[in-house]
């Protein structure tokens, strides 16, 4: 997994060509995956997976969407309006729910399942249906293993990152979190 907001990246990018696509939508989506993570650790008493519900196409499409959407609507526009300064209006009528947000934050669930393809050699993308060892990535051993794979995934979604930060001069936030 790539660092976790380093999967803004995709989310934006997802934003600039989708048209009527939620940025917001997008990018809770994009991060909502690894907040399973602390769970798994929290709740498993043995060795396990970190990633299975949410990093799967199932669970991506299904628990991933509806907390996804939950959370946009419910959370989002008072955290980024408390942390960052934007406008709770503004950012509350980007966050209604509606056919396009649906869409948004099941794309941004989507797009950190498959993100983390390409960096994993185990991946519970079928899960339940195929086990977590049974999928391994097609993708890692052609970048040169995990930690090449790690690396280059990660260079390139920070420097991307690095990149969509530069170029906002006005309304900073607001370009980056709500647009």
């Amino acid at each position: 997994m790539p660092v976790t907001p380093f999967h803004y990246p995709v989310a934006y990018v997802f934003y600039k060509l989708g048209g009527k696509l939620k940025l917001p939508g997008l990018i809770v989506g994009s991060m909502l995956p690894d907040l399973e993570i602390p769970f798994i650790v929290l709740l498993s008493r043995k060795q396990v997976s970190d990633r299975l519900v949410l990093h799967s196409l199932l669970g991506a499409f299904t628990l991933g969407t509806a907390l996804a959407i939950a959370i946009t609507v419910l959370i989002y526009p008072k955290l980024t309006s408390a942390v960052f300064s934007v406008d709770e209006l503004k950012v509350k009528e980007k966050c209604r729910f509606s056919p396009s947000l649906v869409f948004s934050c099941t794309l941004g669930c989507l797009s950190h399942v498959l993100l983390d393809v390409t960096n994993h050699i185990d991946n519970p993308v079928l899960w339940p249906f195929i086990s977590v060892n049974e999928t391994p990535s097609p993708i890692v051993p052609i970048l040169g293993g995990v930690e090449n794979a790690s690396l280059l995934v990660h260079a390139l979604m920070a420097v991307l990152f690095v990149g969509l930060f530069a170029n906002k001069r006005r309304n900073f936030w607001h370009q980056l979190l709500v647009e």
